[in-house]
């Protein structure tokens, strides 16, 4: 009898990655100086990650920090310079 071979998505998972091999995204701490920012939107409609959602006075928020892979597109775009990202560097 012969014995059927294991694929290589059955030895990974149905994703095709196992979590020991998946390679860890960047991570970002993003800082708004509300006093700064006017409240443009260019954060929010361009953000990759969707970090930011706008508030009831039309104002950016990070309302989903844990998104951040410190791209800086945010920072490096906003006209008032009131974003400020900082990479969270891997510990380890």
């Amino acid at each position: 009898m012969k014995q059927a071979e294991e694929s290589p998505q059955a030895a990974t998972g149905a994703a095709g990655d196992a979590p020991a091999a998946r390679k860890k995204r960047p991570q970002g701490r993003v800082h708004v100086f509300d006093n700064w920012c006017k409240g443009c939107g260019i954060c929010i409609a361009f953000c990759p990650q969707q970090v930011f959602e706008m508030d009831e006075e039309g104002r950016p928020v990070i309302a989903h920090p844990e998104k951040c892979t410190a791209c800086h597109w945010c920072d490096t775009h906003c006209p008032d310079f009131a974003i400020v990202v900082t990479k969270i560097e891997e510990e380890g």
